[in-house]
Order: structure tokens, then C-alpha cells, then sequence
């Protein structure tokens, strides 16, 4: 009874050290329970198109939380271990013993914990309710209210026990290898000066340099997804290298020169030397937690924003129906009978015939595309092929082709390598279309090529050679677009395709929504990921001002007592934390320049080639994260003055 006294006792006094613990505790549980609860919600299921998919999305979202939350509280609770290591020195010198500290720290976390509970549930209902307002919001659904599943608050709250139980591990053995000299020392010892190591400096330079390579160098979206992780652990592993080894060595090179003799350099190069270990993996942390936050963003927003337009290019009309073993002028009539039979008006009705996603090994040599057999090691390719005389239907603007010339187009916007092409045997010569419009060039995950034949003849004749080469079928397809009204699309379709088992008719503005609700459940993931990111930033830098400035309140007190005056201690402390502050999002931001090439290609995975659109997001989610981060530095700054001019 005395141990559960003294728990509630050092919590409601003692909030100065227990309320940043609360805070981390709080912001977790709510981050991972507005994740359960729209993972497990049985609205989901209601929503339009993609409801099982989002519930997924929110499932791997719900992992990634708890393991970075993990990692957050064991952050935090080391820090309220060291603020306290005092306290539980003098509780053991008074004879209360270990098995009782022990006790006291089980009944302050479960305290913490029946808190995080019930406060953090309201706080989580909340934030849940308006976050998926806003989601639903974004793929236009109907289904406003989110009913909270039990279940969600089981599983919250599971996750959260079996941190709680790893954090009083970790505190009783702490406290059970300590002794009562140690833990009186803990929070006002010294740190050696650290030494700075060769062979982490080189290796952390290494690994930079080969993940930054990884990134700029890789060539198309399947390598970037292969390669991205490792290329990300190759950088976080190098990042924290950098930080040990780089920083000691730069300050050191700081004390040799004579501008360090200065009262603000002085005593910001020494502080920050000897407890550089430390404030090394804190920088760290923070540069990677704002490199995440911003790769995060970038990739969701960007995927988002570039849907439409990439489903814009794919779908030029309201329209596309696509037949097999059809003529052109037989599914004309068949659209036109049923606007007459149906009463439904279309309107600009183009009909083209045209060969798709023809995936093909290649090798290029002197300004020749050689195009072979598929194989796993030749550079893929995915061609599709038109006539000129129907990319002119579509507005086009094409020159005259004779039969051994062709025009080609590429939808990454990048200019094709060559000028001739071996296709299969037969040589073309090559030239480049310049623009391309109203075509139905399908987005894939590869490079891809449209070829412009001089007629419907050489088009077979290309479509012939590929399917006797890889022994398949592909089947010429027969596009009709045109417009009509959204809402009349899906009664059309269903007119169209009835008793035509080769004939099947999309609808724009319902391809759109349904991508919408998948992309939206990315972005939406991104978001609360994003911002566990940034809050997990701003927890650590918190974190260490709070612990610097206890520390230096002893140093800069001698000091403003043998003569230094305030406005120094003022610049001082402004110098020092500018440093702390601008170094990890300047790192952070050069490692997202280094990775934009390969972002950019995972982003072109989902079918967005936009660059100039990928570049202003990127631009703008950097500006926003940097105006955020420097919130949290004119915030924590307040905090670590005022500690140290107490």
C-alpha cells in the first residue's frame, strides 16, 4: 500500500518529469488507435469500391505505428528513467530497497497506463471520427460515421500492455544492475570527451555514398522498388555513422582554432563535445524521422494528385469500349444501335484498332532497338502500336509514313535512344512523335513505347511477328471512345456488353472513384504516418532540450557568477541550439535530394509520369514540413533558456 501511495504521490507531484512521458504515451495510443479503429470499423466495409482494401491498407499502418511507437516510449521512458535516477538512489540509501523501487516503478506505469487508457480513448474517438470524415470526404462516400469496433480498443490497448511490460523490464533492470552511488551520479555525471573513429567516418561515407548512388542511378520503376529499401538502410546506417564520426571531428577541429577561445564558442564546442554520443544518435533519430515524414508525403500526395491526371491521359473521353475479333465499323454501328435503342445521346464517337502492353526483351546497340525474345535479363519494354491514319482521327497531328518508317512516343516523356528498330527481324527506320493526344496509352510499371505504324497493315503485320516469336495471343483490340453522361455510362455498358461475351465499356469518372478510394487509403496512411514522424521528431528534440538544459543550468550559473553576462548566455544558447536545430532537417532534406530520382520512379510505378507535378509536391511538402520543424525549434528553444536562466 505504501508503494502504490508513493507512485500516486511522485505523479501528481512530480509532473515536470512524468508530463513528457504522458504526452508520448498519449500521442501513440492515439495514433494507433485512429488506425484500428478504421481498420476494424464496420463502416469501411460501406464505403465505395475499395472499402476491404482501405481496412488493409490501415492493418500494415497499424504494424508500422506500433513499431516506431515502440521505439518512441522506450526513448522516453529512458529519459524519465535518468530524470529520476536521483530519487530512486535516495530511496535505496533509506533502506526501501529494490524489490520496492521496483514496485513503484510497476505502479507508476500502470497508473500511466489506466491514463493512456481512458484519456487517450476520448482524445482517440475524436481525432478518429474527424480523420475519417475528412477520408470520406476525399473519395466522395456517403458513409459519414464511423462506428467504433471493440475491437479496436482491445487491440490498442493489447499493443499497449506489451509495451508498458517491456518499458518495467527494461526499469527494474536498470534499477537491480545499479547501484545506490550509481543512480545518485546517473543525472549529474560527466561524459568523457568521445573519440573520433576513422573507420566509422569512412564507413559512414561509404555507405552514404553507395545508397546515394542506389538512388540516382537506378533506371526504371521496377529497380527503384527492388533497390529502395536497401538503398534506405544503406542511408540510416550511414546517417548515424556520419553523425558519430563527422560531428566529433568537426568540433575538434573547431578547438584548434583561435576564434574558439571566444566566450560563446568556448562554451558551446565544449558542451556540445562532451556529450556528443548522445546528442550523435539524437541528430540521427531526428534526420531520419524528417527524411521518413518527408518521403512519406511525397510519395502519397504525389500518387494522389497525379491519379487523375494520369487516368485523364488513359481515358480521354467520358467512353472507352474495348473488343476483340471486331471490326471497326462493326462496333460503330453496335454503339449507335444502342444510343437509338437506349434514348441515351453520345457524342464525338472515334473508333481506332490498336495492339497493347506487347512486353518485350531488347538491346540497343548503335542507335539500333533490337527487339528479341522475352527474357528475364534483357531491358523490358512495353510497346503498344497504331496506325497513323487513326491516331490522326483522334486530333493528331502525324506525318506521312511509307512502310518501312514508324514514329515512336514515350510516355515517360524521355526521348527514345535510338533510330532504327530490328523488330523481330524486320528493320525500321525510326523518328520521334513529338505530341500525342487523346490516345489511350495505358500507364504500367515498365517503360513504355508507342509505336506509330504508316497503316492497319504494317500494324498486323508487327502484331503477327510478336505472337509468333513468344508463341501467345495477343489479340488485336478494337477502341471506341466517345462521350456521353456520367450517370447514363453504366446502363449504356451494360446495353452494350449484353449477349458480347469480347465486349467490355468503361466509364471515366467510375475508374476515377475507384482508383481515388485505393489511392485516398494511401494518402491517408501517409498522412498519419507522417505525422507520428513529425511528432516522434519533435518528442526527441523535447526530449534533449529538456535534458541539456538541466545539464547546463549548473554550468551556466558558475558561469554568470565569475562574469558572464546574460546576453552572452543568450547568444550562447541561441548558437547551440541552432546548430542541434538546422542540421538534421538540412541532412534530411539532401537525402530526399539524393532519393528524388528513385521517389520519382516508384511514383511512376502507379502510372503518375507527371514530373513537373511530383516536383511541386515534393517542394511544397518540404516547405510545410520545414515551417513545422521550425515551430518546434522556437518552442524548445523557450524551454532549454528558461531551464538554464533559472
Amino acid at each position: 500500500m505504501l508503494s502504490l501511495k508513493l507512485a500516486a504521490r511522485n505523479i501528481r507531484k512530480d509532473m515536470k518529469s512524468f508530463g513528457p512521458f504522458l504526452i508520448a504515451c498519449l500521442t501513440m495510443f492515439v495514433m494507433l488507435f485512429v488506425a484500428a479503429s478504421i481498420a476494424f470499423s464496420p463502416s469501411v466495409t460501406k464505403l465505395p469500391f475499395a472499402g476491404a482494401v482501405v481496412g488493409q491498407l490501415m492493418i500494415l499502418a497499424l504494424v508500422v505505428l506500433a513499431i516506431f511507437g515502440a521505439m518512441i516510449l522506450i526513448y522516453s521512458y529512458r529519459f524519465l528513467q535518468l530524470q529520476r535516477s536521483r530519487e530512486f538512489g535516495l530511496y535505496d540509501i533509506l533502506g526501501f530497497g529494490k524489490e520496492k523501487i521496483a514496485l513503484v516503478s510497476f505502479y507508476e506505469l500502470l497508473m500511466i497506463y489506466l491514463i493512456t487508457l481512458v484519456f487517450g480513448s476520448v482524445i482517440g474517438i475524436a481525432f478518429s471520427k474527424f480523420s475519417f470524415l475528412i477520408f470520406v470526404n476525399i473519395i466522395g462516400g456517403k458513409t459519414f460515421n464511423l462506428v467504433i469496433n471493440p475491437v479496436s480498443y482491445l487491440v490498442v490497448a493489447a499493443i499497449f500492455l506489451v509495451f508498458f511490460l517491456l518499458l518495467l523490464i527494461i526499469g527494474c533492470f536498470i534499477i537491480w544492475k545499479s547501484s545506490s552511488l550509481d543512480l545518485l551520479r546517473e543525472a549529474s555525471k560527466g561524459e568523457k570527451e568521445p573519440k573520433s573513429n576513422i573507420i566509422f567516418a569512412l564507413l559512414g561515407i561509404v555507405l552514404l555514398a553507395v545508397g546515394y548512388y542506389m538512388a540516382v542511378s537506378v533506371e526504371n520503376p521496377v529497380k527503384a522498388l527492388s533497390q529502395f529499401f536497401i538503398a534506405v538502410i544503406l542511408v540510416i546506417f550511414g546517417t548515424y555513422f556520419f553523425y558519430v564520426s563527422f560531428t566529433v571531428w568537426y568540433l575538434k577541429r573547431k578547438k584548434k582554432r583561435a576564434s574558439y577561445y571566444q566566450p560563446n564558442n568556448f562554451i558551446t564546442t565544449s558542451s556540445m563535445l562532451y556529450r556528443m554520443k548522445a546528442n550523435a544518435v539524437g541528430l540521427a533519430n531526428i534526420t531520419i524521422l524528417l527524411s521518413m515524414a518527408i518521403v512519406t508525403m511525397v510519395v502519397t500526395v504525389g500518387i494522389f494528385f497525379g491519379t487523375e491526371h494520369s487516368l485523364t491521359k488513359q481515358y480521354p473521353m467520358e467512353a472507352q469500349a474495348v473488343a476483340y475479333n471486331m471490326s471497326k465499323e462493326a462496333l460503330a454501328n453496335k454503339i449507335e444501335s444502342v444510343s437509338n435503342e437506349k434514348q441515351i445521346p453520345i457524342e464525338d464517337l472515334k473508333v481506332i484498332e490498336t495492339q497493347s502492353n506487347l512486353i518485350v526483351g531488347t538491346q540497343t546497340k548503335d542507335k539500333t532497338l533490337a527487339v528479341e525474345k522475352w527474357n528475364a535479363n534483357a531491358n523490358q519494354i512495353n510497346f503498344s502500336i497504331v496506325s497513323r491514319d487513326d491516331l490522326v482521327k483522334l486530333g493528331n497531328s502525324v506525318p506521312e509514313l511509307t512502310n518501312q518508317q514508324l514514329l515512336v512516343y514515350t510516355i515517360s516523356g524521355k526521348e527514345a535512344a535510338f533510330n532504327q528498330l530490328d523488330w523481330y527481324g524486320k528493320n525500321y527506320q525510326v523518328d520521334r512523335l513529338k505530341t500525342l493526344k487523346n490516345y489511350p496509352l495505358q500507364s504500367t510499371f515498365m517503360d513504355t513505347i508507342l509505336i506509330v505504324s504508316n497503316d492497319d497493315k504494317t500494324l498486323k503485320e508487327m502484331s503477327q511477328a510478336y505472337n509468333e516469336t513468344i508463341d501467345g495471343s495477343k489479340l488485336l483490340q478494337t477502341v471506341a471512345l466517345f462521350e456521353i453522361a456520367p450517370t447514363k455510362a453504366d446502363t449504356f455498358g451494360l446495353a452494350l456488353a449484353k449477349n458480347t461475351s469480347n465486349l467490355s465499356m468503361y466509364s471515366r469518372t467510375e475508374v476515377l472513384k475507384s482508383a481515388k478510394s485505393v489511392i485516398a487509403g494511401f494518402v491517408f496512411i501517409g498522412f498519419i504516418l507522417g505525422i507520428s514522424f513529425i511528432l516522434g521528431a519533435a518528442l526527441i528534440i523535447y526530449y534533449k532540450q529538456l535534458s541539456e538544459g538541466s545539464q547546463d543550468k549548473r554550468s551556466f550559473k558558475i558561469l554568470q557568477e565569475v562574469g558572464l553576462s546574460k546576453t552572452e548566455v543568450q547568444k550562447t544558447i541561441k548558437s547551440q541550439v541552432r546548430m542541434l536545430f538546422f542540421l538534421p532537417i538540412v541532412v534530411s532534406i539532401i537525402h530526399f535530394g539524393f532519393a528524388y530520382i528513385m521517389i520519382s520512379k516508384i511514383i511512376e510505378a502507379f502510372g503518375i509520369t507527371d514530373t513537373v507535378l511530383v516536383a511541386w509536391v515534393s517542394i511544397g511538402t518540404i516547405l510545410i514540413i520545414a515551417i513545422l520543424y521550425y515551430l518546434i525549434y522556437k518552442l524548445t528553444s523557450r524551454v532549454y533558456y528558461k531551464i538554464v536562466e533559472r
